[in-house]
């Protein structure tokens, strides 16, 4: 129980405020008796100008009659004393040989100035103040006055009897708010703990949803539950890929296994073995870019992926890309025409921008009917450059547009996979822009084409 946090916190909150608790009544403790101090002081001057005005100072000597000192002062814890100013003893109403004589004082008051001192007595500490008497401008003596601190140091064992009960009780009361303020501001965190305790790869689906003021916890308990979201979906869409990915390879794997068993149910021609090795091949072929594009989305995934990268100018690689795909737009009755460009310089990995041009052609050239055209445009600024695919197919609907870049995505799941596609091209292409610190923006319009811009940043703000 005491290795929790909230009793931890209790236990650090009593000891500091133990400590404060502590030097605050000392520092109490000290002013007061400070304070008292003072004031005795005060009525040992007041005392001192009483007896000095009843000083006689006749025939060049001080006297002072014994009747009219200050009444109830004749013990030993009282005793009033008159020097003269050659510091032999006048008058003493105390004649008592264990109180000290303190003739540094006396000297310090013939001089002129007020002197307090303290010293231990019979019975407790005794006060003595030393004081001048002045009369016309000269000192003709000096008055000193010793009184019991008897009555301060019962205030003052009062005072620290009041400090000994009162800090403790205020200890104690304080120990339980504090308890109870740790568990109100650690309650939230025990909820997280219980709700991480039941999360798991099957189940994602839990959440806090604390409601109150947007304070440290409350961050903490919202960005818990967006860190779920997150996790959610990346599991939907990891269930999603594995579902899509296992049933694209089940496809050629059945029609292969399925043209083999066939071949192998009787004997068949030359003709028709090789027809069924070249479906074979065919489908065999089909696994082969499915495992490499796959694979690729993997390394693109990967923490770890570091792609060597340089500068280039893409504006001469451009027309090598399209030339490589005119061929292939000619045998479908298709023009490919690359717009004139302006320097087009990048900073990443020219292999894998090669492979996004052309993934975003290839989908053009499956989309473009016989007779249609594909243009290939770019652009730049100061802090971005542009490349356009633009082709006149029939064009994506609205609804279609967020999912787009979706792994094994189709539209039309059985005219593409007839055209030879597995909906893995815009995913890969969306993740090597992506990966360079860009993007793929969609611009389409049903029967007016499509238009796929990559942007990605300029060599020079990539550098900065």
């Amino acid at each position: 129980m005491f290795r929790s946090l909230r009793w931890r916190l209790t236990g650090w909150y009593v000891l500091i405020l133990a400590g404060v608790l502590l030097l605050f009544s000392a520092g109490i403790y000290v002013a007061v008796y400070e304070l008292l101090l003072e004031n005795f002081d005060d009525v040992l001057r007041q005392q001192a100008r009483l007896i000095a005005q009843m000083v006689d100072h006749s025939n060049s000597d001080v006297t002072l009659d014994a009747a009219i000192t200050l009444p109830g002062r004749h013990d030993k814890e009282h005793f009033t004393r008159l020097y003269r100013s050659d510091g032999t003893l006048s008058f003493a109403d105390n004649r008592d040989r264990t109180l000290p004589l303190l003739a540094h004082e006396v000297n310090d008051a013939l001089a002129g100035t007020n002197e307090f001192t303290q010293f231990r007595g019979p019975k407790g500490d005794i006060r003595v103040g030393t004081f001048p008497i002045n009369r016309a401008g000269r000192i003709i003596g000096v008055l000193q006055l010793g009184v019991s601190l008897e009555d301060v140091g019962d205030t003052m064992h009062i005072l620290l009897k009041v400090l000994l009960v009162l800090g403790p009780l205020v200890l104690l009361l304080t120990s339980g708010s504090g308890l109870f303020l740790a568990d109100r501001a650690l309650g939230p965190i025990d909820r997280i703990t219980r709700m991480a305790q039941r999360i798991s790869a099957e189940n994602l689906s839990g959440r806090i949803d604390l409601q109150g003021p947007a304070d440290e916890v409350g961050r903490l308990a919202r960005t818990f539950d967006a860190m779920l979201a997150r996790l959610e979906a990346a599991f939907t869409r990891q269930r999603e890929f594995t579902a899509d990915a296992s049933h694209e390879l089940r496809t050629p794997l059945t029609a292969i296994i399925g043209q083999i068993d066939v071949a192998l149910e009787q004997p068949r021609t030359d003709a028709s073995y090789r027809a069924t090795l070249a479906s074979v091949r065919e489908q065999a072929q089909r696994l082969t870019r499915l495992a490499g594009e796959l694979l690729l989305l993997a390394r693109a995934d990967a923490p770890s992926a570091h792609p060597v990268i340089e500068q280039f100018d893409m504006a001469a690689v451009l027309p090598a890309i399209v030339a490589q795909v005119e061929s292939l737009a000619a045998a479908h009755d298709q023009t490919v025409v690359l717009d004139p460009l302006p320097p087009l310089l990048l900073y990443g990995n020219e292999d894998q921008i090669i492979r996004l041009v052309l993934n975003l052609l290839d989908n053009a050239l499956r989309y473009t009917p016989p007779g249609g055209r594909i243009a290939v445009s770019g652009a730049c600024d100061e802090r971005e450059i542009t490349i356009s695919v633009n082709d006149s197919g029939p064009g994506i609907a609205p609804e279609h547009l967020p999912r787009l870049f979706d792994r094994f995505f189709r539209i039309d799941r059985v005219r593409n996979r007839a055209q030879g596609g597995n909906g893995l091209g815009l995913a890969i292409a969306q993740s090597i822009a992506q990966a360079h610190g860009g993007r793929i923006d969609v611009d389409s319009l049903i029967g007016q084409g499509s238009t796929f811009t990559v942007v990605l940043p300029h060599a020079k703000c990539a550098d900065g």
